[in-house]
């Protein structure tokens, strides 16, 4: 398998921040503006580890293709829930991170929280969300997730040596 080396992006360089195929920008700010995961962001979990990984940025905005950095006011909570999700296999099918792969970082006095996916073996694949690969297995596209079809997943399930049925819907 080839190994794909991309570039490091600067996230302190606010006027050239741009979302690619290997980095995305969420907000997350939740209701109260003090921090919550954003629910997409577990679609880009999958979309990266199944690509070719990536980073996923809490705390920076986007607005008309402009991007600022915002901050995440408490991000300590934000981490905690991050490794609980992590960890449910109803919520996703296998954690693929290690403790160095999440991290709080300071940009410009704001806190964001930085979150390497890796790409993952073919034997790993699919990494979804939910309890279901058919429904919940994404790709990375450009800068954009983009939901598996059937037959995407099936050939991952092939690779990988699995074969999985649909779950019934009685």
């Amino acid at each position: 398998m080839t190994t794909h080396h991309y570039p490091t992006f600067a996230l302190d360089d606010i006027a050239n921040l741009r979302e690619s195929a290997q980095v995305e920008f969420k907000l997350a700010s939740g209701r109260d503006g003090n921090g919550k995961i954003p629910e997409d962001m577990w679609e880009t979990y999958s979309a990266f580890a199944n690509t070719l990984g990536g980073e996923i940025i809490l705390g920076v905005k986007e607005h008309q293709g402009e991007f600022t950095i915002e901050g995440i006011v408490n991000p300590i909570p934000m981490l905690s829930d991050i490794w609980k999700i992590l960890h449910d296999p109803q919520k996703v099918s296998h954690n693929i991170l290690s403790p160095t792969d999440v991290q709080i970082i300071e940009i410009l006095n704001k806190k964001l929280i930085r979150i390497h996916v890796p790409e993952v073996d073919v034997k790993l694949r699919p990494i979804f969300i939910g309890p279901d690969p058919y429904t919940g297995t994404y790709f990375r596209v450009g800068d954009a997730d983009m939901r598996a079809s059937k037959e995407q997943v099936d050939n991952m399930n092939k690779r990988a040596g699995l074969l999985l049925k649909p779950k019934n819907k009685s």
